[in-house]
């Protein structure tokens, strides 16, 4: 892809779509199986899912990879980055706001949960904060505004300079966390020194490698795919291995296998004719990852009150069973989500914003408000 092309030209790469499904539902196990240990003091399936972080580690990834290839193309031009900035907002904005005052009326109506504490506007605006927010899987929402922030101001500077510029961003930060001895954490000084960012950045330099087409080709590609698979099943595994390390070395090795995996899975992709690609988002899981993330813990919450008030005695492979159970109906909720609310969300905020002309550009934003919710 080249520095000009269009953004209504920008590719729809089935193999993220997929692996974007595939930790989505990852992301509804391991919240499953804490569940399981609150409301039925039971591991479940032998605490599979109950360990490591590694499925947002991979959105984190992704979130580089995609919006570099989405936007990298926008570097240096007059006022690009105000747009890319308002675009980003209304991707993750609108369907929080919804979902969040929906968890805070069914808090409100569960018996004895009314009088949990929570804050309520930062949890609206997804602002860094100490506790979790109301929706507990939006906290990873935060780090996703700070990266596009990040992201928009490289994208003011020329196109030369914002790729090294956002790399050592990512460098400097993370290292000063280390060298000053601050804890990684979800707010103050913690959240603006964690080293997520270099899994950011990891993803970013993997797209522009594939935008250059850096040991391009298919046996090169399912190489890198291999490889990191590997890593994955190393580090996903065995949880205590990588958990030992400093949280630093734990971001730097999943940077390195998601960044590596992604890159080399597009590489793969990319040398196949369309047609004879088999690994699609068959099921539409990636596309509705986003409402899966933000709406399974409700789904969750409201089936464990319900079904442990009728199945407490319930133990061994049938209340392993029954908590599969669960995650289906939580990422079938999700898909419902994403049809009746997020995507008609999107189509509003698509309309609003194609109404208002890219500054300095003479273009509207529309198309590449379309071509990134194709990638993101």
């Amino acid at each position: 892809m080249s520095d000009s092309e269009a953004p209504s030209a920008r590719p729809i790469f089935h193999g993220i779509q997929a692996l974007r499904g595939v930790f989505s539902v990852l992301v509804v196990c391991h919240h499953m199986g804490v569940q399981s240990e609150n409301y039925w003091n039971h591991e479940w399936l032998g605490g599979l899912f109950s360990e490591s972080t590694y499925r947002v580690d991979f959105f984190f990834v992704l979130s580089g990879f995609v919006l570099w290839t989405a936007h990298c193309a926008e570097a240096g031009r007059p006022w690009a980055w105000l747009g890319f900035i308002r675009k980003r907002l209304w991707r993750l904005y609108p369907l929080l706001l919804v979902l969040t005052m929906v968890k805070v009326l069914l808090l409100w109506l569960v018996p004895g949960r009314s009088s949990e504490s929570y804050e309520l506007l930062p949890s609206l605006l997804a602002l860094p904060q100490r506790p979790f927010p109301i929706i507990v899987a939006a906290w990873f929402l935060p780090f996703e505004i700070y990266f596009t922030l990040a992201l928009a101001a490289c994208l003011a500077l020329p196109r030369w300079a914002s790729l090294p510029v956002l790399l050592i961003w990512a460098a400097v930060l993370s290292l000063a966390g280390l060298g000053l001895g601050v804890v990684p954490s979800t707010h103050g000084t913690g959240f603006l020194l964690h080293p997520s960012v270099l899994e950011f950045a990891a993803g970013a330099l993997a797209a522009e490698c594939v935008r250059r087409q850096v040991g391009g080709g298919r046996l090169p590609g399912m190489l890198l795919f291999g490889i990191a698979l590997a890593g994955f099943a190393a580090g996903a595994s065995d949880h205590t291995w990588v958990a030992g390390h400093p949280v630093l070395w734990q971001k730097l090795f999943w940077a390195l296998v998601f960044s590596v995996g992604i890159a080399g899975l597009t590489l793969w992709e990319r040398s196949v004719k369309a047609q004879n690609w088999r690994f699609k988002d068959m099921f539409l899981l990636g596309r509705a990852s986003y409402s899966i993330f933000l709406s399974h813990g409700i789904v969750l919450m409201a089936l464990s009150l319900f079904m442990n008030s009728r199945f407490a005695n319930l133990g061994g492979g049938w209340l392993d069973l029954l908590l599969m159970m669960m995650v289906v109906v939580s990422v079938f909720v999700g898909m419902i989500v994403w049809r009746y609310i997020e995507m008609p969300l999107n189509r509003w905020s698509l309309f609003s914003s194609a109404a208002q002309p890219r500054a300095g550009s003479g273009v509207t934003s529309a198309g590449g408000g379309r071509a990134s919710q194709r990638l993101s």
